[in-house]
């Protein structure tokens, strides 16, 4: 249940509180009050898309903000505390704080979004409470008027969710069997045709005999292989430097060691700068005969480089097809001659695709009766129920009827989906079963049923959408109903039959309710007015309680328009005290 709702520079919303309680709660105001803004507001709640354009002028960013609290032992709290568990949010909380959210939209129309306290994403806040909050409103008649979602609704009616798994799960191992199958059924000529492309490619591999690191290896080489004539020089002016030529480095430093170790016996300090020069005499005798073995070594090979170029411009050519390095270049290789090994085998694959096809088709075909036999028991209740619904809304004679019949196949169709009736008829299975659902309404005595898309006005598909609800609502886990002017096309006796039945369902659920119509909102047991005022040149949306007196004021001008009197106050206390 939704206890506490505030609203914060969300578009005229400057800051707006709103304490609700359980039962009916009505929110009227004229036309273009803001009654809207609410409805969006709590959309966000639901995960709605967020944008830039609803923060107000001057903002930085809007906020909206709730706690919920389900009912103690309710299917919604043990629904909600599933939900947290698996965003790994420890539900024992609920008890004591309820569940906190916000939404915090900024100027760059990004979102931030916070359960429990806790940074969260918006399609956590889509989980959790797209199952607390239900919104019905106009929009929804579009909903009735699409024969694509009337199926969906039957399911919601009742329909065990344990056929639904089997059946989805049955659809997406017989699709991936199909898929197998596809793989394994080339036509010969493009099988060979694969075949002699994967040898020639792997072939050309192993005769290179690539290594990983090799390329990088044999560019240094080149590199000096190029540079062959300036190392040489260099090596041997060094070595000349430091032992050959005449006055060399290591002719000094031999005259120093010898004249240093006589002294250092008569005078103890210079032992150190003795050995250390010593030492360094050992180092460089050592790097002198390393650099002349280095220059001996050093020589220009011309047919080297240029057998490091051929191989380079071999490995460039692998790594043009197979790159972007040569260990992928050998990974590419492996999966390839994995590739040709199923494609040799691809016969004795394709008998045990088209062995998995056919068993995956009976338990799909399995699963898809047991659904079609349980949406049948479903749509006869569903049926009896939603006409009954509809007498208590005054269409007394009406009779609304789930009608359930094949989804034909399509040109075009994958095979393995299409299933033949006993009839003869090709039916196409989908994730859903092979079933397709329209409702059917018969609105007066003496009537087939017809297609309710096509004959329903718009007070017709306001009732049969309520009656849907208050069936729908015994059985979920949503705790609040928000129904946003679902009065359209209807007044007077029906209005309040209308109001009736939204009162009946608020016993069991939470209702948030938004009309223009005196007939319904003097079922509610609190009563809002949205009204628009103007402050400093700024215009704002205001949301507040009305006591008693305001009250009754509110349905008396819901009642007279503009000018209220004393008839239409006396009307309006009339029409509450009957409503209570």
């Amino acid at each position: 249940m939704l206890v506490y709702l505030r609203i914060t520079n969300f578009a005229l919303l400057d800051d707006v509180e709103i304490v609700l309680l359980p039962g009916m709660t009505v929110l009227t105001g004229e036309t273009g009050a803001g009654k809207s803004l609410l409805i969006n507001a709590v959309s966000l709640l639901r995960g709605g898309r967020a944008s830039a354009d609803m923060i107000r002028e001057g903002a930085d960013e809007a906020r909206v903000e709730a706690v919920f609290e389900p009912p103690p032992g309710s299917l919604a709290e043990r629904a909600l505390s599933e939900r947290l568990a698996v965003i790994g949010i420890d539900s024992a909380q609920l008890t004591e704080d309820g569940l906190t959210v916000r939404r915090v939209i900024g100027r760059g129309g990004k979102s931030r979004v916070y359960l429990a306290g806790q940074l969260s994403t918006v399609t956590a806040l889509t989980e959790i409470c797209g199952g607390l909050i239900e919104i019905a409103g106009q929009h929804e008649h579009q909903t009735l008027m699409d024969t694509g979602r009337h199926l969906g609704i039957l399911d919601e009616s009742g329909v065990p969710t344990e056929a639904l798994s089997r059946m989805s799960a049955a659809h997406d191992q017989l699709r991936q069997a199909g898929e197998s199958l596809r793989a394994a059924s080339l036509d010969e000529r493009t099988r060979v045709e694969r075949e002699e492309f994967l040898r020639f490619q792997i072939h050309e591999i192993d005769q290179a005999r690539p290594t990983p690191g090799e390329d990088e290896e044999l560019r240094r080489d080149k590199e000096r292989l190029r540079a062959a004539e300036r190392l040489y020089r260099a090596a041997r002016r060094s070595e000349e430097v430091l032992y050959s030529r005449e006055g060399a480095v290591l002719e000094e430093l031999g005259r120093i060691v010898g004249e240093l170790s006589e002294l250092s016996e008569l005078d103890a300090n210079l032992l150190p700068h003795f050995t250390q020069i010593a030492e360094a005499q050992g180092l460089l005798e050592d790097a002198a005969n390393g650099l002349r073995r280095y220059a001996d070594g050093v020589t220009a090979d011309p047919d080297r480089l240029q057998e490091i170029d051929d191989r380079l411009h071999l490995l460039s050519r692998l790594l043009r097809k197979h790159g972007p390095d040569l260990t992928n270049v050998l990974r590419k290789r492996d999966e390839m001659e994995s590739e040709l090994r199923m494609l040799v085998l691809h016969e004795e694959r394709r008998s045990q695709a088209v062995e998995r096809v056919a068993v995956a088709r009976l338990q799909a075909g399995a699963a898809a009766e047991a659904l079609t036999s349980a949406r049948k028991k479903v749509a006869l209740h569903l049926s009896a129920e939603a006409s009954r619904a509809l007498k208590d809304l005054s269409m007394m004679a009406a009779r609304l009827e789930v009608r359930i019949d094949d989804r034909l196949g399509r040109e075009g169709d994958d095979p393995t989906m299409i299933f033949e009736t006993p009839a003869g008829r090709r039916r196409r299975l989908s994730r859903g079963g092979w079933d397709r659902c329209e409702l059917m309404l018969a609105s007066n005595h003496g009537e087939e049923v017809r297609p309710l898309s096509r004959i329903a006005s718009g007070g017709e598909l306001s009732r049969v959408m309520l009656a849907l609800k208050t069936i729908l609502g015994r059985s979920d886990g949503v705790a609040t109903y928000v129904f946003d002017e679902i009065d359209a096309g209807i007044g007077g006796a029906v209005a309040d039959r209308v109001g009736r039945q939204i009162h009946a369902l608020s016993q069991t659920k939470q209702v948030l309710c938004i009309t223009h119509l005196a007939q319904i909102a003097a079922f509610g047991d609190k009563h809002f007015l949205v009204e628009k005022t103007v402050e400093s040149g700024r215009t704002h949306t205001l949301v507040r309680a009305l006591s008693v007196e305001e009250r009754r004021e509110e349905v008396a001008r819901m009642l007279g328009g503009a000018r209220v009197t004393q008839r239409t106050r006396a009307h309006a206390e009339e029409m509450l005290r009957d409503a209570k």
